[in-house]
C-alpha cells in the first residue's frame, strides 16, 4: 500500500481549516500543534512539511479570514461607477453586517478574545493595509466627483479609518456596532465634507 498524497494546497488549506476550527473553541493560547494536527487527522510531522510552529499557521487563519473579509468589501464596494458616498455608507453596512451573521459573529467574537490578542494583531496587521489601500482611492474617487473637499486624500483615509477603529478602542460589543458604525460614518463624511 502506497502512503496518501495530497496537493500541497489542499494539505494547507484542510490545516488551516482544522486551526480555525479549534481556535475557535479553544483559543490561541490553549490550542497546541497536536490539537489541529488532531481535527485535521493528519500526522504531527504532516504539520510541519507546511507551518514552521503553531504562530505560523495562527498567521493563515488570520490571513484568511482577512482575505474573506477584503473580498467581500472589494466585491460590494470597488464599483466606480457608485459615488463615494454611497460606497463609504456601505462599508458600515457590510462591517455591521458582519454582526449578523451568526458565524462572522462568532469569528468576530473570538478574534477579540483577551487570549486571542496575537490572533487579533496579526489579522490586523494584515487588513490594514488592504483597508487603507480601499479608502485612499474612495477619498480620491471621492474628490474627483466633487463629493468630498479635502486637501490630503492620503491624510484624510487615515484620519477615516483611525475613527472607525476608535469604535474598537472604545469597547463597542458587537450588538452596538452595527448603530454605532453609522454614526461613525456620519462624522467621516462630515470630515470629507461630503456635498450629499
Amino acid at each position: 500500500m502506497s502512503p496518501r498524497t495530497a496537493d500541497p494546497k489542499a494539505r494547507r488549506a484542510q490545516l488551516t481549516a482544522a486551526a480555525a476550527q479549534v481556535l475557535a473553541t479553544k483559543g490561541v493560547r490553549d490550542t497546541s500543534v497536536a490539537d489541529i494536527v488532531k481535527a485535521a487527522g493528519v500526522a504531527q510531522g504532516t504539520f510541519y512539511l507546511y507551518f514552521a510552529n503553531k504562530d505560523e499557521i495562527v498567521l493563515a487563519v488570520a490571513e484568511s479570514v482577512a482575505e474573506q473579509i477584503v473580498q467581500a468589501l472589494t466585491e460590494r464596494l470597488s464599483d466606480p461607477g457608485q459615488p463615494a458616498v454611497e460606497r463609504l455608507r456601505g462599508l458600515a453596512e457590510v462591517l455591521g453586517g458582519m454582526t449578523t451573521d451568526p458565524a462572522l459573529s462568532d469569528l468576530t467574537d473570538f478574534i477579540h478574545r483577551p487570549e486571542n490578542q496575537p490572533l487579533h494583531d496579526r489579522l490586523e496587521d494584515y487588513l490594514t493595509p488592504a483597508l487603507f489601500t480601499w479608502m485612499e482611492q474612495l477619498v480620491r474617487d471621492g474628490i474627483a466627483e466633487g463629493s468630498f473637499h479635502v486637501d490630503d486624500p492620503t491624510l484624510a483615509a487615515w484620519f477615516v479609518l483611525s475613527g472607525l477603529h476608535g469604535l474598537e478602542l472604545a469597547g463597542t460589543t458587537t450588538a452596538e456596532l452595527p448603530a454605532a458604525l453609522q454614526a461613525a460614518t456620519t462624522l467621516a463624511l462630515r470630515t470629507l465634507g461630503a456635498t450629499r
